[in-house]
């Protein structure tokens, strides 16, 4: 389950707009914000346009759960310049910038926060190896194969803090702009090495010991989930955007043999949510 923090979302939103963001839809070079000006002179308009957006989303506590929660989090931080063309962006990616775009296909950075697992989550946890809440970075890669409409891309990201192991998300999504609307679909696969998959899924003796309840267990790295995204976005007005989504994952592999799934979670793991995003203009000279 996946979530924001104030922080990493200022910052990465801030190196977004330093640079050229990871994916653009050109379908009008002029930007739709030149109303919101900060001035009635005529040469007046913001320098660049700034989104901030808050949501909620309803699925698992933790990976591999079947208990559900609700979390409010913030969703949208986005800078770039009056002018530049709004681009189109999954709900699950990554936060990410391009240092380098050529004919459709991009490459930079990326970082996202990792949710973790304790045992309040799940009484009958209890003994379990805590798995701490983390930020993870690393690499992002997209291509649009059909330009604004079929974008393929890929995130490989390593936990900052040491033992939480490394993932690779793959996507694909169908994207459909009807009027103010915009909707998308795609197919999704995320593997991890098998640090990860030890840490998230794998049991110790030790841990066997204190639950009573599970025996060792110890995965190795492979595909630990396929599923699919779908996304609806309702354009208001040039400042305010709604996003519904909808994200459908099955454990597999590994991680769907596990005791803490097999036997406290469930192998099914949907996620709803919805987000507000509000955009407006800042000027600088």
């Amino acid at each position: 389950m996946r979530s924001r923090v104030l922080p990493v979302l200022a910052f990465l939103g801030f190196a977004a707009g330093t640079f050229m963001p990871g994916s653009r839809v050109h379908a009008d070079e002029r930007s739709p914000y030149s109303v919101l000006n900060f001035s009635s002179l005529p040469d007046a308009g913001p320098d660049w346009i700034v989104t901030v957006g808050v949501g909620t989303q309803y699925g698992p506590t933790y990976e591999g759960a079947s208990k559900t929660s609700v979390t409010v989090l913030p969703s949208d931080f986005d800078i770039r310049r009056a002018g530049e063309a709004p681009g189109w962006g999954a709900p699950d990616d990554a936060f990410s910038f391009s240092v380098f775009e050529s004919h459709g296909f991009a490459i930079g950075p990326a970082a996202d926060f990792r949710g973790g697992r304790s045992r309040s989550d799940e009484r009958d946890l209890t003994g379990v190896h805590t798995v701490p809440a983390t930020l993870d970075a690393g690499l992002f890669m997209e291509y649009w194969l059909i330009e604004n409409q079929l974008r393929a891309r890929a995130e490989v990201r390593q936990a900052l803090r040491a033992g939480q192991g490394l993932v690779a998300d793959f996507s694909a999504d169908w994207v459909q702009p009807y009027d103010a609307f915009t909707f998308s679909i795609g197919p999704r696969l995320s593997v991890g090495n098998g640090t990860y998959m030890r840490s998230s899924f794998g049991v110790t003796e030790r841990d066997a010991v204190r639950n009573g309840q599970v025996v060792p267990y110890d995965p190795s790295a492979g595909i630990k989930a396929y599923g699919a995204l779908a996304s609806l976005s309702y354009q208001f007005s040039p400042a305010w955007k709604a996003t519904l989504y909808d994200k459908y994952e099955r454990l597999t592999g590994d991680a769907a043999d596990s005791p803490v799934t097999k036997r406290f979670g469930s192998l099914n793991q949907n996620t709803v949510g919805l987000s507000l995003s509000y955009s407006f203009g800042l000027k600088f000279r």
